[in-house]
């Protein structure tokens, strides 16, 4: 299991997606203007810069090697990486993931910063430091994080979950994260039962009518 903005997630499902959105980042790192979503339809595909096939392959290597558990592999990869193609935000994306995984979160932190400094609208590593930002007690910064990657991607679910509770739980502002789960559960299609338990408590405790 992972910790993710309070929540134990399952390991294998937090891994399916962040590896599904920063396989993009890997052939997006150059382009550091294009928003988050486009470059995850694909609908900048031809403007981006061709993939040298070895940073293709080196890639997918470390990403079948974090898939199976075996992140001292997966790290060894990136980081080489990370010397022979630093124009890429995803390789410095994933050492965050490891490195968070671990719970070394300085690392993860400053590997996260590395690639939004690459990558401005990477939701994923903006939605990570939050997460490490709340954790260090850090919350005004968190909250400039969560917004930030709701402004590359506001699509990004994990960003709006994560956003609402540090709303409620850090800086006491209920009606604000009220709508922050609501953003969640209409962008899940509803599927989350604990955040719809949530909405119900918070329209409660916040007055607002439902």
């Amino acid at each position: 299991m992972v910790i993710i903005g309070g929540w134990l997630v399952p390991e294998r499902t937090m891994m399916r997606l962040a590896l599904a959105l920063l396989i993009a980042g890997l052939f997006a790192g150059c382009a550091t203007n294009v928003p988050q979503e486009s470059v995850e339809k694909g609908a900048e595909a031809a403007a981006e810069p061709a993939v040298d096939p070895a940073a293709k392959a080196a890639f997918d290597a470390a990403l079948k090697a974090m898939r199976e558990g075996k992140d001292d592999q997966a790290e060894q990869i990136l980081l080489s990486m990370t010397q022979d193609f630093p124009q890429f935000s995803g390789p410095q994306a994933n050492l965050g993931i490891i490195y968070f995984r671990a719970g070394k979160l300085d690392k993860a932190e400053a590997a996260f910063l590395r690639a939004v400094e690459i990558k401005p609208t990477s939701a994923v590593s903006l939605d990570y430091l939050g997460v490490i930002n709340r954790d260090k007690g850090r919350f005004k910064e968190a909250a400039g994080f969560y917004q930030r990657a709701i402004a590359a991607d506001p699509n990004y679910a994990y960003a709006h979950r994560n956003y609402g509770i540090l709303l409620e739980l850090y800086m006491g502002k209920l009606k604000e994260a009220l709508a922050q789960y609501e953003e969640y559960q209409k962008l899940t299609k509803g599927e989350d039962k604990q955040v719809a338990k949530w909405i119900i408590d918070l329209s409660r405790r916040s007055g607002a009518k439902k």
